[in-house]
């Protein structure tokens, strides 16, 4: 029973993918649908609930979810995915509390389980639970109840000393080899724009530079964002581009070679989305700045701030846990 229902579920989920296929194939965008949500009942995930676009985000979902079946199987005897319900939603988010899970696993949880209400017909009762245990992970978090896990984010001077070595490794690299290599020109565009890894990487080819020192940037469901980079910055990449013709990098051999790269810094082990959070944080003071010398409130000119920061980063303006995951709790 237990097989056939974690089976009934990967299919469920495989279709949900299915349907953001079939749409992208139809010229949808998720900004756009994100955005007719809004329009229209003022919840932007109104017409992507049932949706799931990334194959990693469905295997995510799916690990998750198999754990969630199984406790409902061994607890309650549950055999079906349409015998889910809201006692097992409950005691499987306060089990995690009970065990003290991260506060940022037990919230991953929640969203998790709001996906799965969306294809099992029972959205807007988890969608609703999701949402009041999301809360409150986060009170007990703030009360040091749930153990809250900071990801390491290099400084901004540790970050430059370690592009620096890139920049080094990458010379001395197209020495011995004869084949040029952008290493460092990948870290500093991470920095300026706070791309994801792959949108730097593999995703950056000749067709995304846009002149006059603009770079389209290829993120998340293919979000497209047009970012501008200093016209050093950008000459050194469209040389590189050009001298290799295919994409910037290799983004496993970037993300290998900046953790040793930081780590020859003296700096502690950070993967590149630490990056992303540095670029999200010096975003997020310029933008601070910016709206108090407009002469608005502290309030008001951090809440903009935090808004724009996180929208830059690709996700919707309201999304209060990425503020709190890029920016922290004080910004």
């Amino acid at each position: 029973m237990l097989a056939a229902m974690k089976q009934d579920l990967h299919d469920r989920l495989w279709k949900a993918q299915q349907r953001w296929f079939a749409l992208r194939a139809e010229g949808a965008t998720k900004r756009a649908l994100k955005l007719g949500g809004i329009s229209e009942s003022g919840d932007p995930n109104l017409h992507t609930r049932n949706l799931i676009f990334a194959g990693s985000t469905r295997r995510s979902y799916e690990e998750t979810l198999k754990s969630f079946l199984e406790f409902s199987h061994e607890r309650f005897g549950v055999a079906r995915l349409e015998d889910l319900g809201k006692r097992e939603f409950r005691a499987f988010i306060e089990d995690g509390i009970a065990r003290g899970l991260a506060a940022s696993t037990v919230e991953a949880r929640c969203t998790h389980l709001a996906k799965l209400g969306s294809v099992i017909g029972k959205s807007e009762s988890y969608t609703a639970l999701a949402r009041r245990y999301s809360a409150r992970v986060r009170e007990l978090a703030m009360q040091g109840e749930l153990q809250v896990i900071h990801r390491l984010t290099p400084s901004p001077e540790l970050a430059m000393r370690a592009v620096e070595i890139l920049r080094s490794w990458d010379t001395l690299h197209e020495a011995k080899s004869g084949h040029p290599r952008a290493y460092h020109l990948v870290a500093r565009l991470q920095l300026e724009t706070g791309g994801r890894s792959i949108s730097v990487t593999e995703r950056l080819t000749a067709d995304r530079l846009k002149g006059e020192s603009q770079i389209e940037l290829v993120g998340k469901s293919g979000r497209l964002v047009l970012a501008e980079v200093p016209s050093d910055l950008y000459e050194a990449i469209a040389l590189h581009l050009k001298a290799v013709g295919g994409a910037l990098a290799d983004r496993d051999g970037f993300r290998m070679a900046w953790r040793r790269a930081v780590r020859a810094a003296s700096g502690r082990a950070a993967g590149t989305h630490g990056l992303r959070r540095l670029a999200a944080r010096e975003f997020y003071r310029k933008a601070y700045r910016k709206h108090l010398a407009a002469g608005i409130s502290t309030t008001d000119a951090r809440r903009e701030a935090r808004a724009e920061a996180v929208e830059r980063l690709g996700h919707s303006r309201d999304r209060a846990d990425q503020a709190a995951c890029y920016l922290g709790p004080a910004a």
